[in-house]
């Protein structure tokens, strides 16, 4: 589970604000839902087709590679006679990777065959969390203990309704602060 603050962290969040578990929880699913993916270092597996020995992973930045398994075109005879060739351990120093935007190039099987798919086992995210993500988050933490939401429509509060405007609490000053720490597919 996600957090993106602690709460002693009070320079992050507007005057006023209290910090609690709860409330920074909740910011940091929001942060996590917004930009597709957990900020902080997390261990991903994931095949990727390769696309004459190029593939990309789709989380970055990369920190490391742990485990590269690869199917090779064909099997050792050079047909499928015995069917597709199965996923075998891979060297990973045939492997090349662009760590920042998780560009992939790999070399041949043992074999000497093309791969023409690799399951890649790896760590990725930012370590620390970046100051961009905090202040994102201590917002958003504003908002949740605050009734004075600006996303919010109209508000009962007999019998607990609140209606919203959209369904999103990211303003546009969040949108800009976690722009660069979405999850955006290159396949």
């Amino acid at each position: 589970m996600s957090q993106y603050l602690t709460t002693a962290d009070t320079d992050y969040v507007p005057a006023g604000v209290v910090l609690t578990l709860p409330l920074i929880i909740r910011a940091s699913v929001i942060i996590d839902g917004r930009c597709k993916r957990e900020i902080g270092v997390t261990t991903y597996t994931e095949r990727i087709p390769l696309t004459d020995q190029r593939g990309h992973l789709s989380y970055y930045p990369v920190k490391d590679i742990t485990e590269v398994k690869g199917r090779a075109a064909y099997g050792i005879t050079g047909d499928n006679f015995f069917g597709a060739p199965e996923f075998v351990e891979a060297d990973l120093n045939a492997l090349d990777v662009d760590k920042v935007i998780g560009a992939v190039i790999c070399g041949g099987s043992p074999f000497g065959a093309p791969y023409t798919e690799l399951e890649v086992t790896y760590t990725s995210g930012w370590e620390p969390i970046p100051d961009k993500v905090k202040v994102a988050c201590g917002l958003l933490v504003a908002q949740l203990s605050s009734s004075s939401n600006p996303n919010v429509k109209m508000r009962k509060d007999v019998d607990s309704t609140i209606e919203y405007f959209g369904n999103d609490m990211i303003t546009p000053e969040i949108a800009d602060l976690l722009s660069e720490y979405q999850h955006r597919s290159f396949r």
